[in-house]
């Protein structure tokens, strides 16, 4: 039987990380005129970074960081669940798991890192300022 393993050499997202992240995705929110909350969390669903761009409806914040916390649970984008099991899992969880678009995992060499949801916008703004905010840290620690 193999020994167990007292110490894991897992890479963590550090808020210098999601910082990148969520500059980023601020800047795209600007670019296409749609004020967003940014939400960045380690790989636990903890929170590392948070913005919330002038406009941004205050309402979108807790779905945000639902977005990224779900994302980074169940190591996928959000909004793919069926409708009836996300609907259920919403409840169970007292919305603490969000099935809407804008939530994707932050994943370098295969591990999962975190996640970046985003909140506030149409269905497809919040995906696209989330693509921009993950894609920017990804290139980030790519050159690192």
């Amino acid at each position: 039987m193999p020994e167990p393993q007292l110490v894991h050499s897992r890479k963590q997202l550090t808020y210098a990380a999601a910082a990148i992240a969520v500059e980023a995705a601020v800047a795209k929110s600007w670019e296409i005129a749609a004020p967003e909350c940014i939400a960045v969390v380690d790989a636990g669903g903890n929170l590392l970074a948070f913005a919330r761009v002038d406009g941004a409806a205050v309402l979108a914040r807790d779905p945000a960081i639902a977005k990224a916390a779900t994302s980074a649970s169940l190591n996928m984008p959000t909004g793919g669940i069926p409708f009836e099991f996300g609907a259920n899992l919403g409840f169970a969880s007292h919305g603490g798991i969000a099935n809407l678009g804008g939530g994707f995992p932050i994943v370098l060499e295969g591990e999962l890192l975190g996640a970046i949801g985003v909140g506030s916008g149409t269905t497809e703004q919040d995906i696209a300022v989330a693509e921009a905010g993950r894609d920017a840290l990804l290139t980030a620690l790519a050159g690192a």
